[in-house]
């Protein structure tokens, strides 16, 4: 039963621990359905707008500086491959496990939890552990067909070396990506897309999630972390 404050909401809204925040057994994500599951910790601030607007949008200047060029990269891909349209994006998770998202909440206590089902077309898809090379200015590589981990490292250590020295030669190693000569710039571009295609890993890999906005309707479940 709802409290007088969610009563005029179309989702449940309650308070939890966050063991509790988290339903035990599956987390039941599904990357091919119609409507994605999604997670994501948002302000209070941010709930509530969610509350009253009915709509829920990215405030593009809470990105770190240090990353700009990171986040202008993927805002770009969300452009050239969602119907939708917008400044910034919001981040949710689209397939983690239990242990993973709970230590979230211990850390954003305080904060708001979101559950969401959002429709597939709207969703743009990342690895979420190698959204960090985007982060740090890394080359994707693929591991070849038959190629060690050890094989493959020393193979992208070695591209590493020599695309650094390009960079070192054209005077752009500390500068930002956007300030970068074109060709290097695509090279190492192009480079990240992998990160956007399911089939360049393995079936139990960890997936975050970017939107534009998101929607009251959307929204499953509201968990308050105490």
């Amino acid at each position: 039963m709802l409290d007088d404050e969610t009563a005029g909401t179309r989702f449940p809204i309650r308070d939890a621990e966050p063991e509790q925040a988290v339903p035990a057994g599956p987390m039941g994500y599904d990357l091919d359905a119609e409507r994605l599951l999604l997670h994501t910790v948002q302000s209070v601030e941010a709930f509530e707008a969610l509350l009253t607007t009915g709509t829920l949008t990215p405030d593009p200047a809470l990105t770190v500086a240090e990353f700009a060029d990171a986040y202008d990269w993927m805002y770009r891909m969300m452009a050239a491959r969602l119907p939708t349209s917008g400044e910034g994006a919001l981040w949710l998770w689209a397939r983690t496990n239990r242990k993973h998202l709970v230590s979230a909440c211990r850390h954003s206590r305080g904060q708001v939890m979101l559950t969401c089902r959002v429709p597939r077309d709207r969703v743009l898809l990342s690895h979420f552990d190698e959204w960090h090379m985007v982060l740090n200015r890394g080359l994707g590589m693929p591991r070849l067909p038959g190629e060690s981990e050890d094989e493959a490292f020393a193979r992208w250590e070695q591209t590493h070396d020599e695309f650094d020295a390009r960079l070192r030669a054209a005077g752009m190693r500390e500068a930002p990506t956007r300030d970068w000569p074109t060709t290097l710039r695509n090279e190492i571009e192009t480079s990240w897309e992998r990160i956007l295609n399911r089939d360049n890993y393995g079936p139990f890999e960890c997936w975050q999630a970017t939107v534009h906005t998101l929607t009251a309707d959307e929204v499953v479940e509201a968990v308050r972390i105490v």
